[in-house]
């Protein structure tokens, strides 16, 4: 049995984690926010989001130039070109990932700046 220290401890560890972004949230559709970050890409450089298999929505913008959103493990979810803005549906079959990519343009690209948001339907 949990003493009353314990419970509290453990419920104020709950309230910091949620405030910090430690669990997931929801929309208003009760759909699950799963990844929602700002991170810079590098030239070259790619950022991997791991997924267990379901039903998923991405939303992902960059800055300058655009980046290149691909599913793994998914049913018919195709790469994308280097894109701006790119929202598509994706629905994972096996446990999978969604990778963003800044391309290499020559060593001539830069930086870009990326958000991305991912919510399990």
């Amino acid at each position: 049995m949990k003493s009353s220290a314990t419970k509290a401890f453990l419920a104020l560890a709950t309230v910091a984690l949620t405030a910090c972004g430690g669990g997931e949230g929801g929309d208003s559709n009760g759909n699950n926010v799963v990844v929602n970050e700002s991170v810079t890409l590098s030239e070259g450089m790619f950022r991997s989001y791991t997924l267990s298999a379901g039903n998923y929505q991405a939303e992902v913008t960059s800055s300058t130039n655009g980046v290149i959103v691909e599913w793994v493990g998914g049913n018919n979810c195709a790469k994308s070109a280097e894109v701006k803005a790119y929202s598509q549906s994706c629905q994972l079959t096996i446990n999978g990932q969604l990778l963003v990519t800044n391309p290499t343009v020559l060593g001539l690209g830069g930086s870009e700046i990326v958000t991305v948001k991912v919510t399990k339907r």
